[in-house]
């Protein structure tokens, strides 16, 4: 893992991030396109992620923060306001089979719930994507995908669509490179044909979702 300030060949400023993306402009605007911020998590920087965005928009493109969540409002109310979508990696709707699938306590992943509330609340122009791992067992239970459902109808407006991504043991190799123990080694690559089961009974349950193919 690179640390910018021991290798500065790495390392963008927002203005430069920013002059980049715009050489792309003349592609990019008419198809509503942008720019989006990953990670890692996007949020641990809110200054850098709302002075590139206030760029990027200066510019008439579009922003997308892509996160599990981090942080506080204050932290949140930083990058937001220059924020149009959202992609909002969500671990599980039980903040207990949530905390297995991150390693992190049950109460940090109950935030990213209220982070989509306030974005509901507080920014409704804002919109979201639900990014949903499936993983056999855990998140594709009726009680997840229940909860779910009924979350992505509570969001109301703001809600766009819930992506499906089904697990895979890509990351497996990253885990053994860094010496660290697999926390997910007994699980095997989903099923195409469970996540199609997956997507078809959100949407009957009347709430868009999109398959990703991994």
């Amino acid at each position: 893992l690179a640390d910018p300030k021991q290798h500065p060949e790495f390392a963008m400023s927002s203005a430069e991030v920013a002059s980049l993306l715009g050489k792309y402009k003349e592609w990019l605007q008419p198809r509503g396109g942008g720019v989006t911020v990953s990670g890692g998590e996007a949020m641990v920087q809110p200054d850098f992620v709302a002075d590139l965005f206030q760029r990027v928009h200066a510019t008439g493109l579009t922003t997308c923060l892509d996160t599990a969540c981090f942080g506080n409002k204050r932290r949140w109310d930083k990058i937001l306001p220059h924020t149009d979508n959202v992609l909002l990696c969500l671990k599980g709707m039980n903040n207990d089979v949530a905390a297995t699938v991150a390693q992190v306590s049950p109460a940090e992943m109950a935030k990213s719930k209220e982070f989509a509330r306030y974005i509901r609340d507080a920014y409704p122009n804002i919109k979201i994507t639900l990014r949903w791992v499936l993983l056999k067992d855990m998140t594709d239970t009726d009680a997840e995908l229940n909860a779910l459902t009924s979350f992505a109808k509570e969001l109301g407006d703001v809600f766009r669509s819930i992506e499906l991504i089904p697990y895979h043991e890509l990351g497996r190799e990253k885990y053994q490179m860094l010496d660290l123990a697999y926390p997910l080694d007994d699980m095997t690559s989903y099923r195409a044909e469970d996540a199609v089961e997956v997507r078809n009974r959100l949407e009957t349950a009347g709430v868009s979702a999109i398959l990703t193919n991994v």
